[in-house]
């Protein structure tokens, strides 16, 4: 992110799903894998249960950010492809696919060949496969990280204030008659980076550094209105009124 679009002078850019995505996983890049990225992926929720997602993550390490590569089966191009090295497990794979409200840009697969019209050019479900499949344009040090990942999953990112079961439940449909069962796709919002922020901020005595670059992700995100529900205000105090319509006159 930067300084001018904090102050909306970038206005024709500002609607742009890769801008927010750039924004606030680049903010994660930045700062120590256990104050941004791991706390914001362990809000997500399962797509069908809507259970929280499993702990996966306790002894994570690093993390590589591949932004938007292919993938080499369906010539997907997934938002961002995270790999996450652990202390003592095998890493986690993870594909990243961010909307705001819109739903997904599937594509015309009519006059493809037969083997790729299986999953309908559903966009969540042919990136799930070819990441179930390693079908996805690394190097070779990432590669071999996918190919050794025991948890893998794909994360939906939206702007809606609940799971959008429309989109996800028909995604999961058509996996499910190609016999992939779907259990590895998970939701979130962007909400949640916004409560990651506030979080760390309130509750944590940071350096300079990272405190800035967490004010300005909480910032940004307010001023795009991508935040929970902050509770009821009290009103202002009212004026006494001269007049009323509901008793009589004394």
């Amino acid at each position: 992110m930067t300084v001018a679009e904090l102050h909306g002078k970038i206005p024709t850019l500002e609607g742009r799903e890769d801008l927010l995505t750039s924004d606030v996983f680049s903010t994660f890049r930045y700062l120590p894998v256990n104050l941004g990225l791991i706390p914001f992926l362990k809000k997500a929720i399962h797509a069908q249960t809507a259970k929280p997602i499993h702990n996966f993550f306790k002894d994570s390490l690093t993390v590589d950010y591949v932004f938007w590569p292919k993938t080499t089966y369906y010539k997907r191009e997934p938002d961002l492809v995270l790999l996450i090295t652990r202390k003592t497990k095998p890493p986690i794979a993870i594909i990243i696919e961010a909307k705001d409200y819109s739903g997904r840009h599937d594509a015309n697969r009519e006059q493809a060949a037969k083997e790729l019209q299986a999953l309908q050019g559903d966009q969540l479900a042919e990136q799930y496969v070819d990441l179930m499949k390693n079908e996805i344009d690394l190097n070779k040090q990432q590669k071999q990280m996918l190919q050794e990942a025991d948890h893998r999953f794909l994360l939906f990112v939206t702007a809606h204030d609940v799971l959008p079961r429309k989109i996800t439940d028909d995604s999961i449909n058509k996996l499910t008659k190609q016999n992939y069962k779907g259990d590895h796709l998970y939701w979130i919002n962007w909400q949640a980076a916004f409560d990651v922020a506030n979080e760390a901020l309130a509750t944590q005595i940071l350096p300079d550094e990272q405190r800035f670059i967490l004010e300005d992700l909480r910032d940004l995100l307010l001023r795009k209105g991508l935040t929970s529900f902050q509770g009821f205000h009290l009103p202002a105090k009212l004026l006494q009124p001269k007049h009323y319509f509901w008793r009589d006159e004394q």
